[in-house]
């Protein structure tokens, strides 16, 4: 393998044909370093490059080097945050080894090499946050001996060092000792941060120039920032000369006595200068009882947030409410206990709406943003809601209608495990043709969900409550819930929404039915 890998490469270096692969950067050449890539026509590429994160990078001085970036490992990610690594500097990887864990916009998922080497460098930190997919995290070499040529390599961005290299400490010093020069690096970092970052720089007072970037390509995050707050990290004292001493203000007053017309112009000049002062100057403590605490958002926060902003803008949503009778179902679990099995309400419920949708296939239909037009689901595959630290996860249940009760109770319980300790498989939250929020377990009576995209339907179910009702002319009572669907009104009517409503009603109440 490695001696099919390095003929390619000298034959695409030959041939100068270079291009973007697997989200890694196209041919960009600074400081003496120049990134290669294999042209992405498929008579050219080797299937086993399909969907890579690899790339080879040649630079002037140094071992010829295979580039690891940052994969996409769900459909809609876009960038990601490198939770663990897997690997040291210098370990033997093979192609299927896992390198690192990462969290997506769905989940914290294994990354699995491609390629075999020795890692040469690990270009990020445990922990490093909004790394764009494609950004370069990791250096493979081809052989054992090559490893040591990258001790002290530091990563370029934009042909100057990303951080001052450790054997230069006289150096960084002297860098930190004009005013003029911080000011200068300053400038140069805040072109290189995102919004929240220089918002909080400029509350701070801290300048740029002294917080550590671990954003790919130097950029500052705002996790950089928070830590050099937390570090005690403040302005150097040189960065804001101190006002005059009030003597002095007192004797520019009486020089300027004589001919004071003409000494009210230098008089007024340095009001910008001690007002500039007092902006660059840091902001006093907060008063006690008034402080907060950033918590930082996790990848899947985000992006939990921003598909469900999306959905409420551009999705007509239809809501239906109907009221369920579960005396039936309370009957079924109390039989089923006596049997040593356990199967919750949620169990029934996403049983009852796998059987409604099989016998109402309009509302078993995604909406097909391209087509502009509802498509029928090619399964009956409920997406069940799971609240775990990081935020929203629906795990599914394959062909949830032509499976017993049992099994879905065993699946999900198996599943939401998983999901809560973020070792869920992308084949098993991705897709979907119908989702369920429950949280009639918070003591919850009836809400209304968002609906997922690209689905057309959610149900949100409330909890249990016993209500009063006439029975043969005498008074009694009997348990009920509040479901509401949520539902793409170009998908769903009126009419497809009552239909599953109605179905999904009768097999709660005879939920005897169901079991099997």
């Amino acid at each position: 393998m490695r001696r099919s890998l390095q003929a390619l490469r000298r034959r695409w270096i030959a041939a100068g044909e270079f291009s973007q692969l697997g989200g890694c950067r196209s041919l960009q050449t600074f400081a003496g370093t120049a990134l290669l890539r294999p042209t992405e026509a498929a008579s050219h590429r080797p299937a086993f490059w399909a969907g890579s994160s690899l790339a080879a990078r040649c630079y002037s001085s140094l071992p010829p080097t295979t580039e690891l970036c940052m994969p996409a490992l769900s459909p809609t990610m876009s960038s990601g945050n490198l939770v663990a690594w897997h690997v040291k500097e210098g370990q033997l990887v093979a192609p299927g080894d896992v390198i690192a864990d990462v969290e997506t916009d769905k989940a914290t998922l294994s990354w699995e090499n491609q390629d075999d080497g020795y890692v040469a460098k690990l270009l990020v930190p445990e922990g490093a946050k909004d790394l764009a997919v494609g950004s370069p995290v990791a250096l493979l070499v081809e052989e054992e001996d090559q490893v040591a040529a990258f001790k002290d390599y530091v990563p370029t961005a934009g042909g100057a060092p990303a951080a001052v290299p450790a054997a230069e400490p006289e150096a960084a010093a002297a860098a930190g000792a004009g005013a003029d020069e911080p000011a200068a690096a300053a400038g140069q970092h805040n072109s290189r941060m995102g919004p929240a970052a220089r918002s909080l720089l400029a509350e701070s007072g801290i300048p740029a120039g002294l917080v550590t970037p671990t954003g790919p390509r130097s950029i500052i995050t705002k996790g950089d920032v928070l830590a050099a707050i937390a570090a005690g990290v403040k302005a150097p004292a040189a960065a804001a000369p101190p006002p005059p001493p009030p003597q002095q203000q007192q004797k520019q007053p009486e020089a300027a006595a004589p001919s004071r017309p003409a000494a009210s112009p230098p008089a007024a000049a340095p009001q910008p200068a001690a007002a500039k002062q007092a902006a660059a100057a840091p902001p006093q403590p907060a008063p006690a009882g008034a402080g907060y605490t950033d918590i930082p958002n996790s990848q899947i926060r985000k992006i939990i947030a921003q598909r469900l902003l999306e959905s409420k803008q551009t999705i007509p949503h239809l809501y239906v409410s109907a009221d369920v009778d579960l005396d039936g179902v309370s009957a079924l679990r109390a039989a089923l206990k006596q049997q040593g099995v356990k199967v919750s309400v949620n169990d029934c419920v996403i049983k009852a709406a796998a059987l409604a949708l099989a016998e109402v296939p309009a509302a078993n239909a995604l909406w097909d943003a391209a087509a502009e037009a509802p498509k029928a689901a090619g399964g009956v595959d409920i997406a069940v809601a799971v609240a775990t630290d990081t935020g929203l996860i629906t795990p599914i249940i394959r062909g949830a209608d032509a499976k017993p009760l049992p099994q879905i109770a065993a699946e999900v319980r198996e599943l939401a495990g998983r999901a809560r300790a973020g070792r869920l498989r992308p084949e098993e939250f991705q897709g979907g043709s119908f989702s369920i929020s429950n949280l009639g377990m918070f003591g919850v009576d009836e809400f209304s969900a968002i609906i997922n995209p690209p689905q057309a339907c959610i149900m949100a179910v409330g909890g249990s409550r016993q209500v009063a009702y006439m029975k043969e002319g005498l008074p009694a009572s009997k348990a009920q819930m509040t479901v509401t669907l949520s539902a793409d009104n170009r998908v769903y009517d009126g009419e497809v929404a009552s239909a599953f409503l109605s179905a999904f009603s009768r097999h709660m109440g005879n939920p005897f039915r169901m079991y099997g």
